[in-house]
């Protein structure tokens, strides 16, 4: 596992709270706190599922972004973390 997600912070959201996600990561890291989010840590080529599952294992705080979207969708992603 790479040192990057290590203990890290595990922000987990559904899609269409992309850009809330995204500010919530901002904030998280201007405040030092090593966030790993999906954006900036998975890249083309990469086994996704595995990858997060690992991170969802090795994360110091797993954060559910709960929106409207999230209980609107019985399918994605979002449910299985």
């Amino acid at each position: 596992m790479s040192e990057a997600g290590h203990k890290a912070v595990f922000l987990s959201y559904a899609s269409q709270d992309a850009d809330a996600a995204r500010r919530i990561c901002e904030a998280l890291r201007a405040a030092s706190v090593k966030v790993w989010f999906d954006q900036s840590e998975l890249r083309g080529g990469d086994a996704w599922g595995a990858k997060i599952r690992k991170q969802i294992k090795a994360c110091a705080l797993f954060v559910p972004i709960i929106s409207a979207n999230t209980q609107a969708r019985r399918e994605g992603y979002f449910r299985l973390e």
